[in-house]
């Protein structure tokens, strides 16, 4: 893939390029479906099929089998102290806090400006308290889910390294803390649900999609799938064909609830864990899939590395302050309109999220790199 030398990005060694594509896929599912306001109501093939994935739930579980693969590694080769606690948390803060704060502090001024949106619903993002278990404001909303990988860490990391401190193997740790949160997740949803049934699936969206201690458990799954990698190595990429084809059917099958009616115990409670598990099946195939070469595989990696740029920047920043108050200000038919919305989206979400990667998020990782050593 020939591009201009200020849009190239430096290479990036040891990838593995089904997870690349899983990311890839995860992210283009999320700008879907962000976009899909632009696509006619009647194309229903696009409505029904299209943006049924859940990209954001792709995404835990793909971080909680890299996040958790490191954890497993980290236990094994080092002594259980905070030092080694405050190692992991500094590694993953340096890695994901100064992008999402650089998001956000364009966000702010841009959204109090445009959107009114109040101000002092703010200092709740620096510290990734606002909806730990409440719904989530208005403003900037795909930081929700930055909010549940961040608490994630915070809580699952000491959980893990304080067990093994007190004398447990690294992988009855894992299991002893996976457990204790795939339990208490599934078990706080239902008493969530057993006080509020959602009515509307904006509802459903805002107070069981998109709540902290609700979704703790989809991470989860991955850091299993990585325990699993780790520690039966033989096993793990057995039948890999067959668990990829079950978790693509089940995954494709779960698509959310479709309408009100859908709105029990299943969508509120134990959805969550199976779309999570389902996914977690497709990992044995694609973390095994080592190469690929050709135009496909350069897109599907340069994708994959600008992902969490992409995620910070598509909706709230590039759509909503930039394509659609354009777009809705020149007077064209409607059906030029749309074509024209979703091909903004696309484009300027790839230019500005590749700039972002390469001039900043690449030089805060060196950061990491020297810290490290």
């Amino acid at each position: 893939m020939i591009l201009p030398s200020i849009l190239r990005l430096p290479e990036s060694g040891n990838r593995v390029f089904g997870l690349d594509a899983l990311r890839a896929f995860a992210i283009c599912s999320v700008v879907l479906a962000h976009g899909a306001s632009w696509v006619s109501p009647n194309f229903t093939f696009f409505h029904r099929y299209i943006t049924r994935f859940d990209g954001v739930t792709i995404f835990f579980v793909l971080s909680g089998f890299l996040i958790g693969g490191i954890l497993i590694k980290t236990m094994e080769s080092k002594a259980a102290s905070f030092r080694t606690l405050w190692d992991f948390w500094l590694r993953r803060w340096i890695r994901t806090v100064p992008p999402y704060y650089l998001a956000l502090l364009i966000a702010i001024p841009l959204e109090i400006r445009f959107d009114i949106f109040p101000i002092q619903n703010y200092p709740a993002y620096f510290v990734f308290l606002q909806n730990f278990n409440w719904v989530h404001p208005l403003n900037y909303r795909e930081a929700w889910s930055l909010a549940v990988e961040e608490w994630f860490y915070l809580l699952s990391a000491p959980a893990v390294i304080g067990l093994c401190a007190v004398r447990l193997s690294p992988k009855s740790a894992v299991v002893v803390t996976a457990i204790t949160m795939l339990v208490a997740t599934t078990l706080y949803r239902y008493n969530y649900y057993a006080h509020f049934h959602p009515d509307t699936m904006l509802e459903w969206e805002e107070h069981f999609r998109k709540i902290v201690l609700l979704r703790l458990d989809s991470l989860m799954y991955g850091v299993l799938a990585a325990w699993w990698a780790y520690y039966y190595p033989v096993s793990w990429p057995k039948a890999r064909i067959a668990k990829f084809v079950l978790g693509v059917v089940v995954v494709y099958l779960l698509s959310g609830p479709a309408s009100t009616a859908d709105l029990n115990l299943f969508y509120c409670v134990f959805y969550f864990g199976c779309y999570p598990l389902a996914v977690a099946l497709v990992l044995p195939l694609l973390s095994t899939w080592k190469s690929y070469t050709g135009v496909v595989a350069n897109v599907t990696t340069h994708i994959s590395l600008i992902s969490y740029s992409m995620y910070l920047l598509h909706s709230s920043l590039i759509h909503n302050q930039l394509v659609i108050p354009f777009v809705q200000s020149l007077s064209l038919p409607g059906s030029v309109k749309a074509i024209l919305g979703m091909g903004l989206l696309w484009s300027l979400t790839l230019l500005l999220a590749t700039l972002m990667y390469k001039y900043f998020e690449v030089p805060v990782m060196n950061l990491r790199k020297r810290l490290n050593s």
